[in-house]
């Protein structure tokens, strides 16, 4: 492992985070897969990575689903109100509307579709708020990662994750003054990494979100067993070694 005086770690401030990025932008821009592209991808290449959108946040609890619920709440009530109306109508009033509107649904079908549908809609509630905190994370960093390949694909970014970064050695660098602060660093840009993991680092440092090389690597990952869930022919693409490529046209 590298201590923290032998690699460039830089301080998780707003100094370190501004040369942090400047340095990996000229990695991105030294890299040999990068200096491969066709002249008129590189020109508008970080135009293009800067506005890529990556959506949600990587908090997926109930909580999140909460004014969804509320919303759903509100619909199962309106049928189930419009299905107690209807019961309450008398017999004759029943017989006006129905002959009135012979050409729609009788009221007495209405009203069953009604709690149907309120059941229905319960169900879906229900599900919402069983569905694990773990369960959701994994979903949001499939949907996510799916997506950021597919962005970097139309730019001719191939898919490749390599598993031999070095984390830092907190014991070597115990006394420290950073350490004995507790001083969060960015990840060592000084590390050999793929121009995929480089860009997904640059799409969440922008955004404000994780970076680390673990999360990048994650939702690589998480994002190509999408992929080859909706791509059966690809399902050997990847051999699960420690390097993994693929390629998302």
């Amino acid at each position: 492992m590298k201590s923290v005086e032998h690699s460039e770690y830089l301080p998780d401030t707003e100094v370190g985070r501004s040369l942090f990025r400047e340095r990996l932008i000229a990695k991105i821009q030294q890299h040999r897969d990068f200096k491969v592209l066709p002249h008129e991808i590189q020109s508008n290449f970080f135009e293009e990575l800067a506005a890529l959108t990556f959506f949600g946040t990587n908090n997926c609890s109930v909580e999140t689903h909460s004014p969804r619920i509320r919303k759903l709440e509100k619909l199962a009530d309106s049928y189930r109100r419009v299905a107690n109306s209807i019961a309450l109508l008398s017999e004759i009033d029943e017989l006006l509307l129905d002959d009135a509107f012979q050409h729609s649904m009788p009221l007495q079908q209405q009203k069953k579709l009604m709690r149907q549908l309120a059941a229905q809609v319960d169900g879906l509630i229900d599900g919402m708020r069983q569905t694990s905190t773990s369960t959701s994370e994994r979903l949001l960093l499939r949907l996510q990662g799916a997506s950021l390949l597919k962005q970097l694909g139309k730019l001719g970014v191939v898919c490749k994750i390599n598993n031999d970064f070095q984390k830092i050695d907190q014991t070597d660098a115990g006394h420290s003054e950073e350490t004995e602060q507790a001083q969060r660093f960015l990840p060592d840009l000084s590390q050999s990494m793929t121009l995929a993991m480089l860009c997904t680092m640059l799409v969440l440092f922008n955004s404000g979100q994780v970076v680390e090389w673990s999360y990048c690597r994650r939702l690589l990952l998480e994002g190509i067993t999408l992929h080859k869930a909706h791509t059966p022919d690809r399902a050997n693409a990847a051999n699960g070694s420690l390097r993994t490529h693929c390629r998302v046209d």
